[in-house]
Parts: C-alpha cells; structure tokens; sequence
C-alpha cells in the first residue's frame, strides 16, 4: 500500500473551489463551480497545482485540456482532471 500521497488545495474564489490530489505519480485536479452560472476559470489560477505539467485529461469525457488555457466551467458542475 501506497504511503505517498498528497492534497493541494486552493481558497476558493467567485464561488469556484479547487484542488489537487496526488498517489503515486499521478495527479487529479478537482474543479467544482457552485455558482448559478457559467464561469472562466484563468490559467495562471490553477497553474500552481499543475507544475511542470503541459496538459491532462477529463477523466468523464476524455478531452484534452491544455494547461496553458482558461477553463470553462458550466454552472453546477465540477471536472475532474488527470495529469
């Protein structure tokens, strides 16, 4: 069993809360926006947790998401994103 395992996270703003979560390697972002309405979510506000990382996945859709981009977020929803 895997002792290797760390949690990230970020003070919410505008409703948007965000962190990360690391075992063995591998690293998923958590995006939730709990907001009535669709919100960009800037690069430079998540890029602490991503690193050296370029780009990663959506676990639920498998679209590609480069890091160097802002987030689109839907109202109510949260990503989940492996790098």
């Amino acid at each position: 069993m895997s002792e290797n395992k760390t949690v990230k996270y970020h003070i919410p703003q505008q409703g948007i809360y965000l962190y990360a979560r690391t075992s063995d390697g591998k690293t998923e972002m958590i995006v939730l926006n709990s907001t009535d309405k669709e919100q960009v979510l800037p690069c430079t506000h998540y890029n602490a947790l991503t690193k050296e990382s370029k780009k990663g996945k959506i676990i639920s859709t498998g679209e590609v998401v480069e890091f160097n981009q802002n987030l689109i977020l839907p109202a109510r929803q949260s990503l989940i994103i492996e790098f």
